[in-house]
């Protein structure tokens, strides 16, 4: 079984489109050497593992990290709750799990206007999951309805108004970084 340092090795070598031979040239060891560290069958000193970061333009120290975990659960009483008089939005993926960038949310919003004209730097993917709703994007009106997914451009001024009681949606907003 392949190690998880000589599988990193691998795997940053292959998005480099190098082949075994080319990496070991640039490093200075056999191509037979470098394939014996990637399968796992021998483990490269500290000076060859820091001349292979290095040539993979990785710190030394990524070769050592943990995976990321399989599975992340979170209970319900650990989700962020954010309340407004039309609103109530539950954060349901925190920030450290899905990057700074892309908000997941779990809306509810009671009939009439609950999200008025703005813009965000970003876009926006909703789906339906109950009710009726009316968002205005740009000077456009379009009827939601259950199920029901709606994906746009948040630059451009949009409003939301529920139609009915109750109004349920997931949100997932992908923030724009910063501009060139």
């Amino acid at each position: 079984m392949v190690n998880s340092v000589g599988l990193k090795i691998r795997n940053e070598r292959r998005a480099l489109h190098w082949s075994l031979k080319e990496l070991a040239a640039k490093v200075g060891i056999s191509t037979m050497t470098l394939q014996r560290i990637e399968t796992g069958k021998t483990s490269p000193s500290v000076s060859v593992l820091a001349e292979i970061a290095y040539h993979l333009r990785q710190p030394i120290d990524y070769f050592f990290q943990e995976k990321e975990p399989k599975m992340l659960v979170v209970k319900k009483d650990k989700q962020s709750i954010v309340e407004s008089p039309g609103m109530k939005l539950t954060i349901i993926a925190p920030l450290d799990l899905t990057g700074k960038n892309i908000l997941v949310n779990l809306g509810e919003a009671r009939e009439g206007s609950f999200i008025d004209p703005h813009v965000e730097e970003g876009h926006s993917l909703v789906y339906v999951l109950e009710g009726d709703a009316v968002i205005e994007h740009d000077g456009v009106e379009h009827y939601l309805t259950e199920g029901d997914v709606v994906y746009y451009d948040a630059r451009y001024s949009h409003s939301v108004k529920a139609i009915g009681k109750v109004h349920r949606f997931l949100s997932i907003f992908f923030k724009e970084g910063a501009k060139k």
